[in-house]
């Protein structure tokens, strides 16, 4: 996860005048930025990104997944299927 600051970032202007005292190649710009929480992985080779799967998504298809374990217990259907040729 990459670090995400709150920090002020300031970019160095060149060429640019400051307004008050005549400055030349004294001003900076200030980026403030408050990140929206974001948790994702990525490859740094292929730059692949992928963010982390909604909780009740992940919630839903464990109990869903359950529930047929539950349903192939109770009617003795569980086991290993196999074909013949």
């Amino acid at each position: 996860m990459r670090y995400q600051s709150a920090r002020p970032k300031r970019q160095f202007l060149s060429g640019v005048r400051c307004p008050k005292c005549q400055a030349m190649d004294a001003v900076v710009q200030v980026n403030i930025v408050v990140p929206e929480p974001d948790e994702y992985i990525e490859c740094t080779l292929c730059g692949h990104t992928e963010h982390r799967p909604d909780p009740d998504a992940i919630s839903a298809k464990n109990h869903a997944e359950d529930q047929l374990t539950r349903d192939a217990m109770a009617t003795g259907t569980s086991g290993t299927v196999k074909f013949k040729l």
